[in-house]
């Protein structure tokens, strides 16, 4: 039999017409479209998310060495300072003292620390031997060991809470030189650049030894008593 003897009906079930098959193909193709610019936003969303977690990552790591830096501060007693007082000078952008260094197997081994943002911006802790000589209050940090614990800083502020030279009275200030005592509060805070996804929560820390070795052994200095 022909084909021009098929029933009507029996022709139009033979296959799909031309017409047919390019309206199919033209809504596949819009369906992966479609797909494809979801996978995209999910892989954009995910990278975006890992991006941030990266850069949290980053600041609690800096903020976790630098409170056990602080929080561990040792006074010790300055031989270049001016009559008995410790080996701390503190800026409102930089901050040197001492404590246990990073490699440290205790609280013993004692370090010269500096807390410096570079012109690069980079946040970054230089540590020193103590007996090596340094002059804690020389801006170079030549032959010092140097931590980068972040990049893109642009801005830092330190201030130090304790009693002010002339009322005795406790109060936050800009710096901490020529002291016999360490300050009761350090407050740190960056600023990062427009844009940056990374947050820097204010870190306060508290220094926990309280020893005052300028005060000691019948030493006088300014601020040896207690602050009224």
């Amino acid at each position: 039999m022909s084909a021009a003897a098929l029933p009507r009906q029996a022709q139009h079930e033979t296959g799909f017409t031309l017409a047919e098959l390019l309206v199919a193909l033209a809504l596949f193709a819009l369906v992966s479209s479609l797909i494809a610019g979801v996978v995209n936003l999910i892989a954009r969303l995910d990278g975006a998310a890992q991006r941030q977690n990266d850069a949290a990552e980053q600041v609690v790591s800096a903020q976790t060495v630098l409170r056990a830096r602080l929080e561990q501060m040792r006074p010790v007693i300055d031989p270049r300072g001016l009559g008995d007082t410790i080996a701390i000078v503190g800026s409102r952008e930089e901050l040197t003292f001492t404590a246990p260094g990073l490699a440290a197997n205790g609280a013993h081994q004692v370090q010269a620390i500096r807390l410096r943002r570079t012109p690069r911006g980079e946040f970054v802790l230089y540590s020193a031997p103590l007996l090596a000589g340094f002059d804690l209050r020389a801006p170079s940090v030549r032959g010092w060991s140097a931590v980068p614990l972040l990049d893109g800083v642009r801005s830092i502020e330190i201030a130090y809470f304790g009693a002010e030279r002339a009322s005795g009275r406790d109060a936050w200030q800009d710096r901490w030189l020529n002291r016999a005592q360490p300050p009761k509060l350090v407050r740190v805070r960056l600023g990062f650049a427009e844009g940056d996804p990374r947050s820097w929560p204010v870190l306060m820390v508290r220094p926990m030894s309280g020893v005052r070795l300028a005060c000691q052994d019948g030493r006088k200095s300014f601020d040896c008593g207690e602050a009224p």
